[in-house]
């Protein structure tokens, strides 16, 4: 059987070019996704002028032979012809969240129906979108973008706010996260102040595990072209938070603007320095400090540890997807966890590469 190549279809409004008609000529593709970046990119360098205007929907596939998958989705930005070629520049749906000023009051919705709102009123497609808890109250105004303030409760909860391929922004609880909202889960265990008050590395162990889309393993000497893992200590070692108005003793309904002694209602998570204080008025209750605190612990953490592999083409792999890396003689570089971040490749002289950034689970 014939080997397949590598091979691509763009869509830039009418216009479209593809292994098998390269109008433009295109001579390097390049998809960056990355949970940590605001919007999805992707770049396209031509050897000649290729017919669009900004605000043309951008559609990319990968694959090998007619094998194509989509691997992004957004909006193009930018033309900019140069003495090197013609280049386009495209941003993901999330540019639109990016745009949005809005000012909104949420009484009793969870943080999960806050970001669908938003993402609804950006006129984007909500794809995977968790609950979380339910906020007793939550502000959204125009001085900061919706992206903001979803990005901020992603923080909060310790979830991720992305893209999919496809376009549809997805709010999701990963990994560590994926129990703490869950009946007797984790956070159950870690209320309180104390032992019982602080998010432990075994708990969060404990709390690991549900991963989003597929997954995959890369072996040394077999997919893998490179690869490497980074390990250093977390940013906080404990975080505190406190509410602007806490009133958790009389119900999440009542509104009292002071109170005696917060230290009450203050929630707390981890151990050890250096610590992290957040006064946050969206913690109306003592079990949204911790909650809270336990999220915010868990985003410091993620980026503590991360494996990163280069791998042959593979269009299939999603962020959210689980991987692990195996067979390397350094044990430290293997591992698994969820992919973060992915970067695709594709031109004249890589031919089509794909790279990817994996959150270490705990304890790895």
């Amino acid at each position: 059987m014939a080997a397949l190549n590598p091979s691509f279809s763009i869509t830039v409004g009418a216009s479209r070019s593809s292994s098998a008609s390269p109008v433009g000529m295109p001579r390097r593709l390049t998809v960056e996704r990355d949970m940590g970046v605001a919007a999805d990119s992707f770049e396209a360098l031509l050897a000649r002028p290729f017919e669009a205007e900004p605000g043309a929907e951008v559609t990319a596939e990968l694959g090998m032979g007619d094998e194509l998958e989509k691997v992004f989705t957004g909006e193009l930005v930018e033309l900019r012809p140069t003495l090197e070629g013609f280049r386009l520049r495209a941003l993901g749906r999330m540019n639109a969240l990016l745009s949005l000023r809005v000012s909104a009051v949420y009484e009793e919705k969870s943080a999960g129906a806050v970001v669908r709102d938003l993402v609804q009123r950006a006129g984007l497609t909500a794809g995977t979108v968790d609950d979380g808890p339910a906020l007793p109250h939550f502000y959204v105004d125009q001085r900061q973008s919706a992206y903001r303030f979803a990005r901020d409760l992603a923080d909060r909860l310790g979830f991720e706010l992305y893209t999919a391929r496809d376009g549809k922004v997805m709010f999701r609880a990963l990994g560590a996260a994926a129990r703490l909202d869950s009946a007797g889960g984790a956070l159950g265990a870690l209320a309180g102040g104390g032992a019982a008050g602080s998010l432990a590395s075994g708990a969060l162990a404990a709390a690991g595990g549900a991963l989003a889309g597929g997954a995959a393993g890369y072996r040394y000497g077999k997919e893998l072209i490179a690869g490497g893992a980074r390990r250093t200590t977390p940013a906080w070692g404990r975080v505190e938070v406190s509410g602007e108005s806490p009133a958790s003793k009389h119900g999440d309904a009542a509104n009292y603007l002071l109170t005696a002694n917060d230290r009450d209602f203050r929630g707390s998570a981890g151990k050890g320095e250096p610590v992290r204080v957040v006064i946050d008025p969206a913690a109306r209750t003592k079990e949204l400090a911790d909650r809270f605190a336990a999220g915010y612990l868990l985003t410091a953490r993620r980026a503590a540890g991360e494996m990163f592999a280069t791998v042959t083409g593979r269009a299939s792999v999603e962020l959210g997807d689980a991987v692990s890396l195996s067979g390397a003689p350094d044990e430290s570089v293997n591992g698994g966890g969820y992919v973060r971040a992915v970067r695709h490749r594709f031109g004249e002289r890589e031919g089509f590469v794909t790279e990817v950034r994996v959150a270490l689970e705990e304890g790895q």
